[in-house]
């Protein structure tokens, strides 16, 4: 079981040192297609959705070749995740936010759980 958790983590910290290497463009376009197949956006969404994330993404890499310490990097990621979420609420239904947020909390709990499992001692 053990074994089975380490690989998990293994893949989940691999994919996530991967996506870094990728553009915003690639960033921005991938969230989009995430969101459109998650929350069933519309067309006209799915634009306004990329140019946030697009925006968003950009800002992230811009900041990021100024070698920040972890914890400016972090608070500046928070700062922009915050600023996209509430451009997401105005274009979002009601329906469609709360789907997203809620989606969004399942992913930060999963990550937790494969975090906590990488970090156990091997028996």
């Amino acid at each position: 079981m053990n074994k089975l958790f380490l690989i998990l983590a293994f893949v989940f910290i691999s994919s996530v040192a991967f996506a870094q290497k990728k553009t915003p463009t690639e960033k921005a376009s991938a969230k989009t297609e995430e969101m459109k197949k998650d929350l069933q956006l519309s067309p006209d969404q799915q634009k306004k959705i990329y140019e946030i994330n697009m925006k968003a993404y950009t800002s992230i890499a811009d900041y990021e070749t100024k070698k920040p310490s972890k914890k400016l990097k972090k608070k500046q990621k928070d700062i922009v995740q915050n600023m996209r979420d509430d451009q997401y609420k105005k274009i979002l239904t009601p329906a469609q936010y709360k789907k997203y947020k809620d989606l969004k909390k399942q992913e930060k709990e999963e990550a937790k759980k494969l975090e906590k499992a990488a970090a156990l001692p091997k028996k």
